[in-house]
């Protein structure tokens, strides 16, 4: 009998079991599957762990949500897996398109994940062709064509191993070694190198009087700003449900100040309100299709492109077409959709193009905060750049699909990847009430936008003091780093992916990327070696896939198409 061993049970790692699961059930074949997962909550991951404060919201809106589709029936090995709802008829979802948008905490969503993965646990936990072991996995050895998994001084050998592992801590940068070491000579200072899990701040959110500096300006950030500042001192309160406008009130009197910043200091830019403003930037059925199509036609053949114009024109020319159809929603001009499409090309290739449909940024960042979430509203003259952002967004399935493992260069792929990033701070934007809450805290006095934008930092013995270019200063007794680590296979500092790195079993796409692999998932082991039974699926795979961090692409296609090649693949052996 076949043995399989799933590493990682996030959303990912259960949707892949639940695939695999539902191909054998159509077949007479029996996989001894083992299951091994380090967390409490199988199913949800750390990013949507079941304990985690409320404080922490989804980013994508509750609306999307209805792609986690409901689990059939399944039966296998004699047993009944019963049907699991869809996300939404299980926390009974039903909003009108002119109501606005909900973010839930992560951990609501991480409690349906963990419900979806316990039913399954709660089947097979008798079965012998099914065990679940609470195990961190280090190593992965081949012996006698066989993978032996090793953890917890224990070995479990299987034909194949699929590796669903998300974030992976990696090796810090520069910055982070220096600061690290700065804390080792000064007790009286704290760095934080990762904002999470989010607790861990719990010591200091309740200091009376402390100076916070934190590294980044993006989702993260969000995250421990609201964490800090729902303490023993205040609170968040709502003053007008129709906009989020939010104020922060305090029962008692703290001197806090929250201190972020960022190379660029540009804020992100919040979704829009409601379905209703949404489908204002919604691509027609046909527009995706011929977007895909173009993309496909260059990314999933041998040309070698010089450029990503095969992305940014199709891309532009859906983009002019709406935004010339909002009309008096827009900014108004009176350019053609052949005018339009040259600016939006500008403003692609170069994150500087200033034009009068672009926001312009040098406003002051509460301004500029203050402007998008206006539009976010309907309630301000759309900017080009918003529109371009909103289009994106709603385009980033298509080009998901279209452009993962493409057969373009690898520069090329690198570039493919940059813009998506850069087109994140409109895209994976957050709700609109978060952004209110910034501005609640800047009115507070607690939060300052002042050092935002590329302070000068000086390591001093009180801890981190940042200048800014009027030449005010500011020192931090405390630092917490909010940006999150992108998936460099090569940066990777988690044993079981350094020992894979070291016995030639995986490879990196790029230099500055993860893992490569096929279309189903399974890792293309390196020239002269013998084909590794070893397949990747989601983060660590990101280069050979794009849109990784998305949570609807762990219930997508290419989770699908690995189970699809996993049982065909017993057929042929």
């Amino acid at each position: 009998m076949k043995q399989l061993a799933i590493i990682g049970m996030g959303p990912r790692g259960l949707y892949a079991l639940e695939q695999l699961l539902l191909e054998l059930s159509y077949t007479n074949y029996r996989v001894k599957i083992s299951v091994f997962d380090a967390s409490d909550c199988g199913g949800s991951g750390n990013v949507w762990e079941t304990t985690q404060p409320d404080s922490n919201w989804i980013n994508i809106t509750e609306r999307a949500l209805s792609d986690i589709k409901e689990r059939p029936q399944i039966v296998y090995d004699n047993y009944t897996l019963q049907a699991f709802p869809s996300y939404h008829h299980w926390c009974q979802f039903n909003k009108s398109p002119n109501e606005p948008d909900t973010f839930p905490p992560r951990n609501k969503v991480g409690k349906y994940l963990f419900e979806r993965y316990n039913s399954i646990v709660q089947t097979f936990d008798n079965s012998t062709l099914m065990s679940f072991h609470k195990y961190k996995i280090e190593d992965l050895n081949l012996k006698n064509n066989q993978l032996e998994t090793v953890g917890h001084s224990q070995i479990w050998t299987s034909d194949t191993v699929l590796l669903t592992i998300g974030h992976q801590p990696t090796e810090l940068s520069k910055q982070l070694k220096q600061w690290q070491s700065h804390t080792t000579l000064h007790q009286s200072i704290s760095l934080y190198t990762t904002a999470y899990p989010i607790d861990q701040l719990n010591t200091i959110k309740n200091e009376s009087a402390i100076n916070i500096g934190i590294r980044g300006f993006g989702l993260a950030m969000i995250d421990v700003m609201r964490y800090l500042t729902i303490n023993n001192y205040g609170n968040f309160k709502l003053i007008n449900p129709a906009t989020f406008e939010t104020q922060y009130y305090k029962v008692k009197d703290q001197k806090l100040k929250l201190v972020p910043f960022s190379l660029d200091g540009l804020p992100l830019v919040p979704k829009p309100l409601n379905a209703t403003i949404d489908q204002w930037y919604q691509p027609t059925a046909s527009e995706l299709e011929m977007f895909k199509s173009e993309i496909e036609a260059v990314a999933q053949t041998a040309s070698n492109p010089d450029s990503i114009a095969f992305l940014i024109q199709p891309m532009a020319k859906i983009i002019a077409r709406v935004f010339l159809e909002l009309k008096h929603k827009s900014v108004s001009h009176n350019l053609n959709l052949s005018e339009l499409k040259t600016v939006i090309l500008n403003w692609l290739n170069d994150n500087n193009y200033s034009h009068p449909l672009i926001q312009d940024y040098n406003i002051g960042t509460y301004k500029l905060i203050q402007n998008y979430i206006e539009m976010a509203l309907g309630k301000r003259p759309i900017s080009l750049d918003y529109c371009v952002g909103q289009v994106w967004r709603l385009c980033q399935p298509s080009l998901y699909k279209a452009f993962s493992h493409a057969k373009v260069n690898n520069d090329i792929i690198e570039r493919v990847i940059a813009l998506d990033e850069r087109s994140k701070r409109y895209s994976y934007g957050p709700p609109i009430e978060s952004m209110q809450q910034v501005l609640a805290l800047v009115d507070a006095g607690i939060l300052t936008l002042d050092f935002v934008s590329n302070p000068e930092i000086n390591l001093v013995s009180e801890g981190w003091q940042f200048k800014n270019s009027k030449n005010q200063s500011i020192t931090n007794p405390v630092m917490i780093n909010s940006v999150l680590d992108a998936p460099k296979l090569l940066k990777v500092k988690a044993p079981l992916i350094k020992n894979l790195l070291q016995n030639d079993f995986i490879q990196p796409i790029h230099s500055k990327l993860g893992i490569e692999t096929s279309p189903d998932g399974f890792v293309n082991t390196p020239k002269n070696k013998a084909d590794v039974p070893i397949a990747v699926l989601g983060r660590l795979a990101k280069g050979s896939v794009i849109g990784v961090d998305a949570i609807l692409e762990c219930f997508g296609p290419r989770i699908e198409a690995w189970a699809k090649a996993y049982v065909q693949r017993l057929s042929s052996n």
